[in-house]
Parts: structure tokens; sequence; C-alpha cells
């Protein structure tokens, strides 16, 4: 499972660099994700990625309203509370030793593997997001494309009936697997 957090760290990576450049104006854009700014998407991924470190460690985490409601966690300081958080989470999977052990998540109980796998998949569509709002893009790289469409695949399918992803959008042939990954998971750049 040593890729699993090396994707998991690449996805976070790339997530706190974008929460380091933010200035204020930025914070207020829109983001690709209808009628979400880029704060709100910011602390909505950074909340996931507090789910799932709580379902790895035990502790504390937001509530599935805290997970949805769109409230800005972030403030005046997105660096630094996107650090805190990024930071529990790698204590918290750095110390899983089986990965077939089940922990109980939003989605309910799935196994470890299962779990680090989903919340890489969401920082990776989220700093898409969040880096489309900030007018740059993303390309994943080979390992990272890999899980977002394997896990995306699995994923987006069960939670289109509930509203978090829109509708599959269509890709030209020449797409890029980000692109894919993307149009899969219902993102309209902006």
């Amino acid at each position: 499972m040593a890729q699993q957090l090396d994707l998991l760290i690449g996805a976070d990576s790339r997530l706190l660099d974008l929460a380091g450049r933010v200035d204020a104006d930025v914070l207020a854009a829109p983001s690709p994700c209808a009628g979400w700014s880029f704060a709100s998407v910011l602390s909505h991924t950074l909340q996931t990625i507090e789910v799932f470190s709580a379902a790895a460690d035990g502790g504390p985490g937001p509530s599935e309203a805290e997970l949805f409601g769109g409230d800005d966690i972030v403030g005046s300081d997105p660096a630094g509370v996107a650090r805190t958080i990024v930071e529990r989470s790698h204590a918290a999977w750095n110390a899983v030793s089986d990965w077939d052990s089940p922990v109980r998540t939003a989605l309910g109980e799935i196994p470890a593997g299962q779990a680090i796998a989903i919340v890489t998949y969401s920082t990776l569509v989220h700093s898409w997001d969040l880096a489309r709002a900030m007018g740059e893009t993303v390309e994943f790289n080979g390992a990272e494309a890999g899980l977002a469409e394997a896990v995306g695949g699995q994923l987006v399918p069960t939670m289109r009936p509930s509203g978090l992803f829109g509708p599959e959008q269509p890709t030209s042939p020449d797409a890029t697997p980000t692109e894919r990954v993307i149009a899969f998971s219902g993102r309209i750049a902006i």
C-alpha cells in the first residue's frame, strides 16, 4: 500500500500548493461545482479529508451536514487550515497496518485500502475544481489518473442520483486521462 500513501501525499501536496497561493478575491470566486465558491469547495475538500482521517484514526470528524453544508472553514488562513488537516490525515493513514481491515466512513464500513483510494480521488477531483477556479489547469500523472478512473468508475454512478455528481460530460476522442476523469464526474470547465 506504499503506492496508495504516495498517491494520497501527491494529491495532498497539490491541494496544499493551491491553498497556499489563494488570495481573498479567489476565495470568493465561483468553482466548477455549481453554487460553490472556491472557499466552499476547499472547505468541503478539507472536511472530506477529515472524515476519512477520523475513519482511520478513530478521532472526531465533521458531521454529514458539515461535510455537505458548504460552510467556509478556512477563513483568512486557508494554507494553515489545510496544512493542519493534511498533517492529521498523513499521520492517520501512516498508522494503518492492515489495509483490508474495515473502517467506518460516511459511505459505510469499507476496507481501509478502499477508503484511502476514495479520499485520494476526492482530493484529486476537487484540486482540479480549485485550480480551474484560479484559472489554472491540472493534469493527473498516470498513477493518479488510473486511481481516479477506477474509483470514479465505481463511486460516481452510485452517487449521481443524490446530486453529488452531475451527468457525464462529452469528451473528444483525444481527451487526456484527466479530461476523461473530470468529464465522467460531471464537471464542466468554467
